[in-house]
C-alpha cells in the first residue's frame, strides 16, 4: 500500500521595515538596546529613526552609527516650532554634509490647531526643503490638514528627491500626486481602527508600490494594543490589517513594503 504523504507547507519569512519611528524619545531609555537587538530574531529589517528637534539629531545618529538596521533622519518638526531657531537651520546644513544620513525629517506643515503660525511653518518647512534639495536627500514629512500647501511648495521648490509621507491621511488624488513627486505613503496604528473608514478604504485603493509601514513609535498605537506606548514590534499589528484589507498574499505585502522603504531611502540590501 503506497501513501500519498504531502510534505508540510514551510513558512514563508515575513521581513518589515519600520519606516517611521522614534526610538530616541527617553520613553524607550530603558529597553532600548533589547528592542534593536531583537528585531532581526523577528523579521524587523531595519527601522528609520526620524529626528523631531536639534537636540536629539547626534543621539539618532550615533544609534544608526552603532546598531545595525538602524537608520537616521534629521530634521526639525513643525509641531516643535518653539523649540526652534534659526542657527537650527544652519546646524541643519552642517549635519546633512556628514555622511552616512537617509533622509531629512520630519518636516513639515500641521495645521490642526487653529492658532498655529502658518508663516513661520512655511518658511521653517521651505528651508529645510531646499536643504534636502541641495543634499539630494529624501524627506519624511508630517502633514496635517495641510496637503494641498504641501503639495504647492513641494512643486514650488522643484524637489525631486521623494520621500515618505508619514502617516498619510489625505485623499486618493492628493496620493496621487505624491505618487507623481516620487513620494511613498506610509501607513501606521491609525488604519487598525475600524472606524477610520477612509483610511481603511485608502490601504485598498493604493498601488502596493506607493505603500509602506510604519509605528511612529511610541505614538500611534495599534486597536489592539495593550502597551502604554507603542514599540517597533508593533510593525506586525499594521502589516496583519493591511493584509486582511488586500489581496496579495502576505509575503507580497512584506517584500513590496520593505522593498519600497529601502528604495525610498536608498538603502543597498
Amino acid at each position: 500500500m503506497f501513501f500519498n504523504r504531502k510534505k508540510p507547507k514551510q513558512e514563508v519569512e515575513i521581513k518589515l521595515f519600520d519606516s517611521v519611528c522614534h526610538l530616541d524619545f527617553p520613553v524607550f531609555d530603558k529597553e532600548r538596546d533589547s528592542i534593536i537587538e531583537r528585531m532581526p530574531k523577528i523579521g524587523i529589517e531595519g527601522i528609520l529613526i526620524a529626528g523631531v528637534t536639534q537636540d536629539k539629531w547626534r543621539f539618532i545618529r550615533q544609534l544608526a552609527a552603532l546598531k545595525k538596521r538602524v537608520y537616521s533622519a534629521v530634521g526639525l518638526h513643525p509641531s516643535y516650532l518653539a523649540q526652534h531657531t534659526k542657527k537650527n537651520i544652519r546646524d541643519l546644513e552642517l549635519a546633512v554634509a556628514v555622511k552616512p544620513l537617509w533622509a531629512i525629517g520630519e518636516i513639515g506643515l500641521d495645521y490642526y490647531e487653529s492658532k498655529v503660525d502658518r508663516k513661520a511653518q512655511i518658511d521653517l518647512f521651505s528651508a529645510q526643503i531646499q536643504i534636502a534639495k541641495s543634499a539630494k536627500l529624501p524627506v519624511v514629512l508630517h502633514v496635517r490638514k495641510a496637503h494641498e500647501d504641501v503639495l504647492i511648495y513641494l512643486k514650488a521648490l522643484d524637489f525631486q528627491e521623494g520621500g515618505i509621507v508619514h502617516a498619510f491621511n489625505g485623499s486618493l488624488q492628493q496620493a496621487q500626486r505624491y505618487m507623481d513627486m516620487g513620494f511613498k505613503l506610509s501607513f501606521g496604528g491609525a488604519m487598525t481602527y475600524p472606524n477610520a473608514v477612509k483610511l481603511r478604504k485608502l490601504v485598498t485603493e493604493l498601488p502596493l508600490d506607493a505603500m509602506v509601514l510604519e509605528t511612529n513609535s511610541p505614538d500611534m498605537k495599534p486597536a489592539n494594543s495593550r502597551k502604554a506606548y507603542n514599540t517597533p514590534f508593533q510593525i506586525f499589528d499594521i502589516f496583519n490589517e493591511v493584509c486582511k484589507l488586500r489581496e496579495e498574499s502576505a509575503s507580497e505585502i512584506a517584500q513590496v513594503t520593505c522593498r519600497n522603504s529601502k528604495q525610498i531611502l536608498r538603502i543597498e540590501s
